[in-house]
């Protein structure tokens, strides 16, 4: 190993430990109990220091965010496998599931009002969104669904997202099985995009 590659090493290391410790932060104290500040005296240095590897608070958000969807995706690449619209609606509940499971993660990434929020939009930023796009494909190749894909796409990725971001807000408040509900919301969403080609948004 030459000594640049080393060193790169190292500063990837620290440049992870860093976001890591940014992530605990924003669990502990919510999305405004990040800044510079708080985050350098937990890791032990200057402020100033984290400059060294991040711009500013919102380069380390954006970090966080991408990293975020990228474990998301990775989570929900195995589900939904069997494809058609059973594979899809599986995909969908499992992402309503991850939310349930780890509301303080979803939060931070989907509904912290950041500007990192932008890697949110149902593009190809979002590789969570991409899983569902995919699925989206293989339904119009065999011809269970039809429409544009890109509508088709949007409309499960804002119900699978609405259904998730309500049991987080609210709990247990929509149904009284979470589950139930979810399972609701989305079968009535693949039923309406099953009896009626979806138009160009």
């Amino acid at each position: 190993m030459t000594p640049q590659t080393a060193r790169q090493r190292v500063r990837g290391e620290l440049r992870q430990e860093i976001l890591a410790a940014a992530e605990q932060l924003i669990r502990d104290e919510g999305f405004p109990g990040l800044t510079m500040r708080k985050l350098a005296g937990r890791l032990g240095c200057a402020p100033m220091s984290l400059y060294s590897y991040f711009a500013d608070k919102q380069a380390i958000l954006r970090a966080l965010a991408t990293q975020g969807f990228e474990r998301v995706a990775t989570d929900l690449a195995g589900t939904g496998g069997q494809g058609g619209v059973d594979g899809l609606r599986e995909l969908m509940l499992a992402f309503v599931r991850y939310a349930q499971d780890d509301p303080v993660h979803y939060r931070a990434l989907f509904m912290s009002g950041s500007p990192a929020d932008k890697a949110d939009c149902p593009d190809e930023v979002n590789p969570a969104y991409r899983l569902v796009a995919e699925r989206v494909a293989g339904c119009l190749e065999q011809g269970v669904l039809a429409g544009d894909a890109t509508a088709i796409s949007t409309v499960l990725w804002t119900t699978a997202h609405g259904a998730a971001s309500v049991l987080v807000t609210f709990g247990h408040r929509p149904a009284d099985s979470p589950d139930a509900y979810a399972a609701a919301v989305v079968d009535n969403a693949l039923a309406g995009l099953r009896a009626r080609p979806a138009t160009r948004l």
